[in-house]
């Protein structure tokens, strides 16, 4: 009975992640946050960019 028993932190199995966390949302080459712009997600550092079509 020597065990470390912590609650672990639970989530709901059908939990969506927050918008902040989807990966497409940070630049592939510098991992700086892409900005949106129209239909556009677009890198201020490196200048990377994905239009709309891209997202599908």
């Amino acid at each position: 009975m020597d065990q470390d028993v912590t609650p672990k932190e639970t989530f709901p199995e059908n939990a969506e992640p927050l918008p902040e966390d989807q990966p497409m949302l940070y630049c592939p080459v510098c991992s700086l946050r892409l900005e949106q712009r129209k239909c556009k997600l677009f890198c201020t550092q490196c200048g990377y960019y994905m239009s709309c079509a891209d997202y599908y």
